[in-house]
């Protein structure tokens, strides 16, 4: 007849299997890291955009890009056919996508405009001709590959007090296939026909003025 086990080895033995289900979860769950993409310039070939010629906009300000709070996870998040959108666990952004699409702007709207920009905070003796605010009220991978933008682009003077002009936007951009890399591709082309417009519309109101 088998002695009862006393109240350690019974502690013991329950802490031993707790400390081995604990592990086999984390084994189970456990996979590679997700890959993570930069938010990078169109290559020459990829944009077929010139930069814009006019009036000289020689500084500009911009503050950081707001985004729906599903877009503002680092997770890619994508519409399917039914409506309904999922985040990708597999696939992320390399940094958070509010910061990595205002960098690209900023780099975007320097390139057309041919001037200063600076995104806030800025030096307090920095005194921009105009403000670039720009809200997305849709940032979505596609299913067929690349993205579904849409928002507006609100442009102040200077000082942020006068609401100058509101440009919308809205594009579906579809790459050649659905990899991940194609969604980001297929942002930095908005990326940079947001900044189009934003310049083009700068120039036209430098010009009326």
């Amino acid at each position: 007849m088998k002695k009862p086990l006393s109240r350690t080895h019974r502690t013991t033995r329950a802490l031993a299997c707790l400390l081995l289900g604990v592990w086999l979860l984390s084994a189970c769950s456990s996979g590679p890291p997700p890959k993570l993409y930069l938010l990078e310039p169109l290559k020459t070939e990829e944009s077929t955009q010139t930069s814009a010629t006019g009036p000289s906009l020689e500084s500009l300000g911009m503050v950081q890009v707001s985004l729906p709070g599903y877009a503002s996870n680092p997770q890619i998040s994508s519409i399917n056919p039914d409506g309904t959108v999922t985040q990708d666990t597999d696939h992320r952004w390399a940094e958070e996508p509010a910061t990595a699409i205002s960098r690209l702007l900023a780099d975007r709207l320097r390139e057309r405009a041919d001037a200063t920009v600076l995104l806030e905070p800025w030096p307090r003796d920095y005194r921009p001709m105009a403000r670039v605010e720009v809200v997305f009220d849709r940032l979505l991978r596609e299913p067929r590959g690349g993205a579904d933008m849409a928002g507006h682009i609100l442009l102040l003077s200077g000082d942020g007090r006068t609401l100058l002009r509101s440009v919308p936007f809205e594009f579906a951009l579809y790459g050649r296939d659905t990899a991940p890399r194609v969604f980001f591709v297929a942002v930095a082309k908005g990326v940079d026909d947001i900044a189009t417009l934003a310049v083009e519309a700068l120039r036209e109101m430098r010009l009326g003025s």
